[in-house]
């Protein structure tokens, strides 16, 4: 739904670098390895005035009610800490808000819920992402195809680029209605 190009945005209007940090990039094989890495990744950030990005934050911030091992609630109090202290601007993203921890929350200023495109959103990116224009009833068709998100446009454009054949409105079309049919039936918002 747009959250890591939203993150992008924000980097590029605010003229900073985007420090982005996945769970493979913290998790670590020994008990507090994870907790400098992720000490380490907000001194980065803070050194650098980049904007530090948690993609799939639900990884590392999971509920600790919910916690097996000492390591895994020592590691969501670590980055709750360096979250509470940081000096700069942390963006988090999830498809799974309720799975975080509930100390979370709090500790961001701002909780933003993306959707997905609507009518208008979903022609503009047909038409920039194919570089074509559509016709009123390829636009009435695609108003019809639910719950669609950018990543779905692109999935369907490399999708062609590999198949290397000539592609028409028709096949797009056809490609994002099998994207959206593969999503549960509710439309839901997701993200923050």
């Amino acid at each position: 739904t747009g959250k890591t190009e939203f993150v992008k945005y924000l980097g590029k209007t605010l003229g900073r670098k985007v420090l982005v940090v996945k769970g493979s990039d913290i998790l670590g094989m020994y008990v507090g390895e994870s907790e400098k890495n992720i000490a380490r990744a907000f001194r980065q950030a803070e050194a650098e005035k980049a904007i530090l990005f948690f993609d799939e934050v639900d990884g590392l911030l999971q509920n600790r009610e919910n916690a097996r091992a000492n390591w895994e609630i020592t590691q969501v109090n670590e980055l709750l800490q360096q979250m509470e202290n940081f000096d700069g601007v942390m963006v988090a993203a999830t498809n799974f808000c309720r799975n975080l921890d509930p100390a979370t929350m709090r500790r961001f200023t701002f909780k933003l819920e993306f959707g997905y495109l609507d009518d208008v959103g979903k022609k503009l990116f047909f038409e920039r992402m194919f570089k074509t224009r559509l016709s009123g009833a390829e636009a009435e068709r695609l108003a019809g195809i639910p719950c669609l998100a950018p990543g779905d446009f692109r999935t369907v454009r490399q999708s062609f680029y590999y198949l290397g054949c000539d592609v028409t409105n028709a096949m797009r079309l056809d490609g994002l209605e099998k994207e959206s049919a593969l999503k549960k039936k509710s439309p839901r918002r997701i993200g923050f």
